[in-house]
C-alpha cells in the first residue's frame, strides 16, 4: 500500500541532519524522538523548511529550536486547558444554581424546560451511567 519503510531513531536523526537540520549532541535528539514521535515533531519543524516538497531545512535550523517550540506549545496548551476548565466549572455551577432556584432542584428531570425530550432522555441516561460508574 505504501512504499515508506520504518526508520530507526538513528535513521531519523541522520535523515534530519542530511536535510539540513542542525542536531547537536547536547540536543538529546535520540531521547526526544523516542518520547515524541518524528511525525508529531514534524509540525514544529515545518516552518523551518525552505523546500517543503523535499523537506530541506532553511540554513541555521536547529533541533533545539524544534523542541523549544514543542515545549512552548505544550505549556501554552496546559495553561489554556486550565483556564477553560475553570470557566466550564463556573458556567455549570451558575447554570445549576439558577435552574435549581428558578425552576426546581430536579430541573434536569423536568420535561417542560427541555425543547427536545430526546435530548433530555439522553442527558438522564448519561447521568445514570455516571452515577453507576
Amino acid at each position: 500500500m505504501y512504499d515508506k519503510s520504518a526508520f530507526t531513531i538513528q535513521q531519523q536523526i541522520k535523515r534530519l541532519g542530511d536535510r539540513g537540520l542542525i542536531i547537536a549532541d547536547s540536543d538529546n535528539a535520540e531521547h526526544c524522538l523516542s518520547h515524541i514521535s518524528y511525525y508529531r515533531l514534524a509540525g514544529y519543524w515545518w516552518p523551518m523548511q525552505a523546500n517543503k516538497s523535499n523537506h530541506i531545512f532553511k540554513q541555521d535550523s536547529r533541533f533545539c529550536d524544534v523542541i523549544a517550540l514543542y515545549n512552548f506549545d505544550r505549556e501554552l496548551r496546559l495553561l489554556f486547558f486550565d483556564v477553560i476548565e475553570k470557566i466550564e466549572i463556573s458556567l455549570r455551577t451558575k447554570l445549576i444554581y439558577h435552574l435549581s432556584h428558578e425552576v426546581d432542584p430536579w430541573w434536569f428531570q423536568n420535561f417542560d424546560i427541555f425543547r427536545n425530550a430526546g435530548d433530555m432522555v439522553k442527558t438522564l441516561s448519561v447521568l445514570e451511567r455516571e452515577i453507576g460508574r
